[in-house]
């Protein structure tokens, strides 16, 4: 009997413990989870009481103190959720990136903009401190600010608010006697000088007063770590150390540093670290922007006599359309900005097999239109004038990108239709049947195509065209989108009626190495440059939530404190999780 109730309570806790996992799953805000992992739990485990010592550097690229190793700050990287690549707001106004960081909520929300108080929304996105003594007023918070800017505008809500008109010495003498009293519980220290070395001199390491400044508040964040090692209630204590940059400054990056997104602004480079001896190394490395590309093309350029461009008589019609068998195009290609500065053309030829774009005029050509590119086809079919559209994708980002089209016979339905891919990803299909035979007995023209129309000249590099008398699934298009030259291993190697790299690097042609042996004749004042350039980039369409930014750090702390986020603060922020060590260390 005593057995059977044994089991019978056994089970009753296991149903009451797996609903509590259940619920508390439910009930969960998403976290960004890292790497996940095994816990361990003992026993013997000690509960400690959580504290924070957060520090903002001013000013400070997440790249340079990366490089700096600046030796308290590379330490606290043994265990720690950290990032050198944490994206602050673009606008790098210190009350903005402040707001940011102590508001938990961007810009949008707290309405601080630039260097300015006015109109902000602090009743309703309030600095986290306010939530904190909202829901545990026994946490006491101390703020000593650099700035006098910061103290006076948005710590005023800490039980200790003290600025210190740009003397960072001095902050961080009054917080190592704060950090020595029992009540600490979350100090806030912000330093000013390394901003303030990068605007005088420039925000990079290789300056030596900007370098100076970093490892000079590293050394006053050393005085702080030891402050805290002294505090007698220390040993049942749990510390997270945050150490943040509310931006980076503005410095000119090597080309080849440059992916074009958010994440190579020096602007914006911050660097985020939570730590604590608790947590497992994880380091949050920027995501895949895409593969270098590197050699030597032709600048394609230019109207009427000063065009650079090429052709091809094609005189043998290896380029018309073979019903039957389609076709496809494939390039690399690379768009610099246009007469506006910006990327944005409009029926821009740059690759064609036709007289003209008028409308009727039979052929095809891949033009680049507003910020994309699209397959411009016209025939002939009676009652027809116009011509066919199929858009590409968006490539005015100053990367290299692969453009494919395909002219695709469907047998059984007898329908020709085209499709379009940008980087290996497909694009739209359109069907083009009825609208007549785009054949014609025109060159095969390599960038600027004249015609009565007022539209601009390219500005492109091109290299690595492909045309081919059939056509390729749409997994064969993506699985060698981003390569760099013909592989030996293209299923379609044996159907090419043209390819051209175009990247001789020298001569007056681009050189055919099809069998076909058609070479481009180079026409114009043209010339062979460099080029070391991503390709295949990955879509800069939120890519700086893919990392740690300043809205996250208030959230981070509460969730350290035990404050619970309530849904209704509208946080923009999130929790970085990660594993962590064996409790039986600690």
């Amino acid at each position: 009997m005593q057995k059977n109730k044994t089991i019978w309570l056994n089970g009753m806790m296991g149903l009451l413990l797996g609903g509590l996992v259940s619920w508390t799953a439910c009930n969960k805000e998403p976290d960004r989870v890292l790497e996940p992992g095994d816990y361990t739990d003992t026993t013997s485990a000690v509960v400690k009481n959580p504290k924070v010592l957060f520090v903002i550097m001013d000013g400070a690229r997440g790249q340079s103190v990366r490089d700096a190793n600046a030796p308290n700050i590379s330490a606290l990287t043994d265990h720690a959720i950290f990032s050198w690549n944490s994206v602050t707001d673009t606008d790098i106004g210190d009350l903005t990136t402040w707001a940011d960081l102590l508001t938990g909520v961007h810009k949008a929300k707290h309405s601080i903009e630039g260097n300015t108080m006015d109109n902000n929304n602090l009743n309703n996105f309030p600095v986290f401190f306010k939530r904190i003594k909202e829901r545990a007023p026994g946490i006491h918070i101390a703020a000593y600010s650099s700035s006098d800017a910061l103290g006076n505008n948005l710590t005023t809500g800490a039980d200790v608010n003290k600025v210190f008109a740009d003397n960072d010495e001095a902050a961080t003498t009054a917080a190592v006697a704060g950090l020595a009293e029992d009540s600490a519980g979350l100090v806030m220290v912000q330093y000013n000088n390394v901003d303030a070395s990068g605007k005088q001199y420039g925000y990079d390491l290789s300056i030596p007063q900007y370098r100076n400044a970093i490892l000079q508040t590293d050394d006053y964040i050393g005085k702080l770590l030891n402050a805290i090692k002294a505090r007698k209630t220390y040993a049942g204590e749990n510390w997270m150390i945050v150490v943040v940059s509310n931006h980076g400054g503005a410095y000119t990056i090597p080309p080849t540093e440059d992916d074009h997104t958010i994440l190579s602004d020096p602007k914006t480079n911050g660097f985020i670290i939570y730590s604590t001896p608790v947590y497992l190394p994880s380091f949050v490395d920027k995501p895949y922007t895409g593969n270098r590309y590197i050699g030597k093309g032709v600048h394609l350029y230019g109207t009427d006599a000063n065009a650079v461009y090429a052709t091809i008589d094609d005189v043998n019609r290896n380029y018309d359309l073979k019903d039957t068998r389609g076709m496809a195009i494939e390039m690399k290609i690379k768009v610099m900005p246009g007469a506006n500065g910006d990327y944005t053309y409009s029926n821009t030829s740059v690759l064609s097999k036709r007289a003209s774009l008028d409308p009727g005029v039979q052929g095809w050509a891949v033009v680049l239109n507003q910020k994309g590119w699209q397959l411009n086809v016209g025939q002939n079919a009676p009652g027809r004038t116009d011509n066919m559209i199929v858009n590409g994708a968006d490539i005015s980002d100053g990367n290299w990108h692969d453009i494919a089209a395909q002219f695709v016979y469907d047998t059984s339905a007898q329908t020709m239709h085209v499709r379009t891919f940008t980087d290996g990803k497909f694009n739209n299909d359109i069907n083009i049947t009825g609208y007549g035979n785009l054949n014609n007995a025109e060159p095969l023209r390599l960038g600027n195509l004249p015609y009565a129309g007022s539209y601009p000249a390219p500005d492109v590099y091109v290299t690595e065209l492909k045309v081919w008398d059939s056509t390729a699934t749409d997994q064969v298009i993506s699985d060698y989108a981003c390569e760099t030259n013909m592989s030996a291993t293209h299923p379609l190697r044996k159907q090419l009626t043209g390819y051209w790299s175009a990247t001789d690097g020298q001569g007056p042609v681009l050189k055919d190495k099809s069998d076909n042996l058609s070479d481009f004749k180079l026409n114009g004042p043209y010339g062979w440059f460099n080029f070391n350039d991503l390709i295949c980039p990955a879509s800069p369409a939120n890519i700086s939530q893919l990392m740690p930014q300043p809205v996250d750090v208030s959230r981070q702390i509460l969730d350290w404190l035990q404050v619970s986020a309530d849904l209704r603060w509208n946080l923009d922020g999130k929790v970085w999780t990660t594993r962590y060590v064996s409790m039986n260390n600690n």
